[in-house]
């Protein structure tokens, strides 16, 4: 062998990645100088300062730089500069200036990028136009982007953006002009074409003749990788006041995307027959100017874009007509009835009544209400669904079924649906339990919002049969099977716990054949909700006017009280199922069942005893976490004293008020049973803290030496 032998070098395993700002300066250094003369290898310092970006986003400083560098001919590889260009994430909205600097590295000129950086700028434009800081910035530049159509290298991603960000302010005759003549000589290039639609839209009477559109006449959507990661760090930073998701902001017309570029069944907002002079909701671009131009803006073509579109939900709300709302009426009893009778002939299209039902479902969700024309279809089509299409979008739109008696409404609407569910055995009934859930919060806040006196007794009946069918599909589901749906029948009683308004919606107490049901499941997550939803009722009380007694009777307050004094005997004090006090029903437990009970576990050991069996220490579905929360009492008192952990006496389990009696005495941590720094109190908040609040709420609520602590 000739020469001498290369040692061969272990590269070090973990690099340590240089900070953002040294990174930038080897970046800007490597700009400057030629590859074959460079120390560094540009391509990890690239790695480092997208990594920043992918983690955090890039700051203010830091974006600028990466722009400028990209804004201008360096001696970077394209590879580079793409790289560093799609990783560009900020970490917040983008400063107009930086918007200026990309616009401005457009063009042809000697010190301007590369035509493939300057595409992929164009494309980054694209993609955050709707994050920065001056909404406005790109419009300014919009005589600037439209003078560069004549450039091919990137003609496709500026009809893109042009098409995006195009009013009607922007649409002059010299440029319906350019563009026509840019059409004709270049044919159906599809970028191209989709800006001339866009023209169009604004201006059907002067750009005459049909517009060859395609998939790639519209912007493509974002990637979904990209955006959710520039969401999650704006939000993380806190600079964001609107995720990529609230495109619109309820403030400008929303644009139908490529994606329902085709037979879409809800037309877009576009105003016809209008002239440059003319105000329309499609020029309407913040809060301000739809304010301003209020009184003069021109209704658009097609009214029933009403459904989706919230800034035409905002202009027909403010601005109300019989004209408008015939034009609304007819097109919706139009199309519902022509979908009633395909789907009686089962020539239906699917996707298309999905696509209405969606829209229905958008505008009850901002009008609060159902229309009636679709309460109308929905009382026709309910009875020959098949309860599996369109299941999810149908049980949200009846939330929204305005009610004036219960056996009319449940006849009409809730009954064809309850018939239809159980045949199908892969719906799960959660669904239905959820819909009364919705159902009971809507006519709540109809009630209290209302200035007329709401009908007690409907949410009596409402609430009577969410009961009876809980209880009935409770008691026929497999055991183990019903998780979702116990979890759904939770929920809604949280909600009714919660909705009371005196003189408007009443207090409503659940049966307690079921609270008592419900508190014998074998979960601590049920356990808390269902002590959770009584605290709630008591604070529902608490606060009512007084004397409660004028305003419901006896048997209903006395029913709470048994209740929170059979919970109270069972976890707080060693009297847990006791039906001899007057005030308790011990969970429906036959006494001579309980002496039993208590004959068996004084067999056992003569510790053992019935009352003493549900304790926050021994109950079967709590005592685990009571035994942790124990560990770290005693360890934290420990530390506290400053004791010898090598010599100290642990206690072994589990807890009660002799035991830490015995504990104390023989060299172990002295700990309070009960008051506000005891164990059971140190118990309910570590509970708390790892989201099983319920428990503590109602012993905070019930406990007298507790009360007004929590």
């Amino acid at each position: 062998m000739h020469g001498a032998k290369k040692e061969n070098v272990m590269p070090s395993v973990v690099e340590e990645r240089p900070a953002l700002h040294d990174a930038l300066e080897l970046l800007h250094k490597a700009s400057r100088t030629p590859a074959k003369q460079r120390t560094v290898k540009v391509s990890s310092v690239v790695d480092a300062i997208c990594q920043y970006a992918i983690e955090d986003g890039l700051d203010e400083d830091a974006l600028r730089d990466v722009i400028q560098l990209a804004s201008v001919k360096t001696n970077l590889d394209q590879t580079s500069v793409t790289t560093l260009i799609k990783n560009l994430y900020p970490a917040k909205r983008i400063p107009g200036d930086v918007v200026v600097t990309v616009v401005g590295a457009l063009g042809q000129g000697k010190g301007k990028p590369s035509p493939g950086t300057q595409d992929c700028l164009v494309k980054w434009l694209i993609t955050v136009r709707e994050i920065t800081e001056d909404a406005n910035v790109l419009s300014r530049l919009y005589g600037v982007l439209f003078g560069m159509l004549d450039m091919i290298s990137i003609r496709t991603s500026l009809c893109h953006l042009l098409s995006l960000i195009t009013r009607r302010k922007h649409v002059k005759p010299f440029r319906i002009q350019q563009i026509l003549e840019l059409s004709r000589g270049l044919g159906n290039e599809p970028a191209l074409q989709g800006l001339l639609r866009v023209f169009k839209d604004y201006y059907p009477d002067i750009i005459l003749g049909t517009t060859s559109t395609s998939r790639k006449s519209f912007a493509p959507q974002p990637d979904a990788e990209w955006q959710t990661r520039i969401t999650a760090i704006l939000d993380a930073s806190t600079a964001a006041e609107e995720t990529l998701s609230d495109r619109h902001n309820g403030f400008k017309v929303s644009r139908r995307t490529a994606k329902r570029s085709k037979a879409s069944a809800i037309p877009d907002v576009h105003t016809y027959h209008a002239t440059e002079a003319s105000v329309t909701l499609e020029g309407i671009d913040s809060v301000n100017a739809f304010v301003e131009k209020l009184d003069r803006i021109e209704p658009p073509g097609q009214m029933i874009s009403i459904l989706t579109d919230p800034l035409l939900q905002k202009f027909v709300d403010l601005r109300p007509s019989p004209i408008t709302s015939t034009r609304i009426d007819l097109w919706l009893s139009t199309c519902l009835d022509n979908l009633y009778r395909d789907e009686q002939l089962g020539s239906g299209d699917h996707k298309y009544l999905q696509e209405i039902l969606e829209a229905l479902l958008k505008h009850a969700q901002y009008a609060k209400t159902l229309h009636p024309t679709a309460l109308g279809f929905l009382k026709a089509y309910l009875p020959m669904w098949d309860g599996v299409e369109n299941i999810d979008v149908l049980l949200e739109l009846l939330a929204y079924v305005p009610i004036d008696t219960w056996a009319d409404a449940y006849a009409s609407y809730f009954l064809p649906v309850e018939r239809s569910i159980p045949t199908q055995e892969e719906i799960r009934y959660d669904k239905l339990i959820d819909m009364y859930t919705s159902l009971v919060q809507q006519q709540a806040s109809a009630a209290s919002s209302s200035n007329d006196a709401t009908d007690p007794q409907l949410f009596h009946d409402l609430t009577s049969h969410v009961f009876t069918l809980s209880i009935s599909l409770l008691l026929s589901m497999p055991p183990g099977t019903s998780h979702r749906l116990l979890s759904s029948i939770l929920a809604f009683y949280e909600v009714l716990s919660t909705v009371s308004k005196p003189h408007s919606v009443p207090i409503i107490l659940p049966p307690m054949r079921l609270i008592y049901l419900l508190l014998q499941e074998p979960s601590p997550a049920t356990f808390s909700r269902v002590c959770g939803i009584i605290a709630a009722y008591k604070h529902a009380f608490d606060e009512h006017p007084k004397p409660v007694k004028d305003y419901y009777p006896t048997s209903v307050t006395d029913s709470l009280n048994w209740c929170l004094r059979d919970i109270y005997h069972l976890i707080w004090i060693s009297r847990a199922l006791v039906t001899t006090d007057q005030r308790a029903v011990g969970f429906h437990c036959d006494p001579a069942l309980r002496t039993r009970l208590n004959e068996y576990l004084g067999s056992l050991d003569r510790e053992y005893a019935i009352g003493a069996a549900f304790l926050l220490s021994n109950n079967a579905w709590i005592a685990s976490m009571a035994a942790m929360a124990w560990r770290a009492m005693e360890d934290r008192e420990i530390s506290t004293e400053g004791f010898d952990r090598d010599n100290i006496r642990y206690h072994q389990g589990p807890v009660t008020l002799r035991s830490l009696e015995v504990l104390k005495r023989k060299g172990g941590v002295s700990v309070a049973w009960d008051g506000a720094d005891g164990y059971k109190v140190f118990v309910l908040d570590w509970m708390a803290q790892r989201g099983l609040a319920g428990t503590k709420r109602l012993m905070f609520a019930t406990v007298s030496d507790l009360r007004g602590k929590a």
